[in-house]
């Protein structure tokens, strides 16, 4: 019996320590932040990804919007960029000399990311502390392993997704035998017929709603594209006084889009790349 009180009251006192332990030991956000970098987010231009020989990619800062120059020339995926440039507003707990590289895992480096001048090289994770370390300048940082998790592993990854950018307005698509044209007062209107059979015609609002479809369609995924174009061609006029040429490369199983200008290939399921192609699919749902 003794032995039994004398268990609970050792658990009791431990379950004390554990509590006053969880209450005085200094919380993360009240301990030194060091900052990793000077820069700001708005400041960069240029981004540098080196993960060995197998991914070494450009991407800079044009006019406001942000384009893959290395190793192909692509429109950008906006949150895997801002995940990248979390980096200049990293803080870390503890800072190091730049000394014995190699026993941090930083050298050689799992990756390094060079925003404008400023190169971050990522090494291996301290188990205790579950914190990964960082070189830059003359220093090695401890900081939070997203920084280096939100790099992503594969090119692919920072492709955008979506078919058109921002900026990119649309004023007419041109299908050939058949185009779509937005007048001076923002009404849209089809010139011919597609081939799609309908006695359903599409009124202007209805035209709105598949011009704007367009404008937010997201591919399932996208690829760069080595082969020959082949299929029917969509000419897209844009209110900028740009434009872009798609190609149709698949409409079944799925609907598969090139877009000349990138050589990228948008994959999309075969409703929505079908509403695309066929404005009548819009008057008929």
């Amino acid at each position: 019996m003794k032995s039994r009180l004398l268990l609970n009251l050792v658990l009791l006192l431990a379950l004390v320590a554990l509590a006053l332990y969880a209450y005085w030991r200094p919380s993360q956000e009240n301990q030194p932040q060091i900052r990793v970098s000077e820069l700001q987010r708005d400041d960069v231009t240029r981004v540098r990804i080196e993960r060995g020989t197998a991914m070494d990619v450009e991407i800079a800062k044009q006019d406001g919007a942000w384009i893959m120059l290395r190793p192909y020339q692509a429109r950008v995926e906006p949150i895997q960029l801002a995940r990248l440039l979390d980096l200049a507003e990293a803080t870390a707990t503890e800072v190091l000399p730049a000394e014995n590289l190699p026993r941090y895992g930083l050298e050689p480096a799992h990756v390094r990311v060079t925003l404008n001048e400023q190169t971050f090289s990522f090494g291996d994770t301290n188990e205790i502390t579950n914190e990964q370390y960082l070189a830059s300048g003359d220093h090695i940082y401890l900081v939070r392993t997203f920084l280096g998790y939100n790099i992503p592993l594969e090119v692919a990854k920072l492709f955008s997704h979506k078919l058109l950018a921002n900026d990119e307005k649309p004023v007419e698509f041109d299908f050939g035998q058949w185009q779509a044209v937005k007048g001076d007062k923002g009404a849209w209107s089809l010139q011919g017929k597609p081939s799609a059979k309908s006695d359903v015609t599409p009124s202007a609002d209805e035209l709105n709603v598949w011009a704007a479809e367009w404008n937010l369609a997201s591919a399932l995924t996208v690829e760069h594209f080595n082969g020959k174009q082949r299929g029917e061609s969509v000419r897209i006029k844009f209110g900028n006084g740009q434009s872009a040429t798609f190609r149709v490369l698949s409409r079944k199983p799925d609907v598969q889009l090139l877009r000349v200008e990138e050589n990228m290939i948008y994959r999309l399921g075969t409703d929505a790349g079908g509403r695309l192609l066929d404005p009548y699919r819009v008057a008929a749902s």
